[in-house]
């Protein structure tokens, strides 16, 4: 693996993780979860989302090396650096994937936007678009 780049590496470990039912049921949801309602609150924090997708990161690299590392330790496989740009890339599509509103079924009731926000906030995204 010395031959690959850490954004390569980074992209292995996403795309295993994102692909893994287990670990989306388990970790994946909650997180999306939590940090919908940070933002929908007023509460959230761009360093602190890094910091929640860096424990993804590391369920991910654990259960990567399980399956496909042979006597390799899993910190050894996917340093520090590789787990931060895959964190940091989770929390910036977090944040893309947010703003068109792809979350809003996560947040509880209180924060939720009524049908005719959602109808503006569509016809923004479209004319943003064109």
């Amino acid at each position: 693996m010395s031959f690959e780049t850490p954004e390569a590496l980074a992209t292995d470990l996403k795309i295993f993780t994102e692909n893994d039912g287990e670990i989306y049921r388990g970790q994946t949801t909650s997180i999306l979860k939590n940090l919908a309602t940070k933002k929908a609150s007023g509460k959230y924090d761009r360093e602190k989302a890094v910091a929640l997708f860096m424990y993804l990161a590391e369920s991910g690299a654990k259960k990567y090396a399980k399956e496909f590392g042979g006597s390799a330790a899993w910190h050894d496989m996917f340093p520090v650096d590789v787990r931060r740009i895959a964190a940091k890339e989770w929390r910036d599509e977090f944040e893309t994937e947010y703003g068109y509103g792809n979350y809003d079924n996560l947040l509880p009731k209180k924060y939720q936007k009524s049908p005719a926000a959602k109808t503006r906030q569509n016809a923004k995204i479209q004319k943003a678009l064109r």
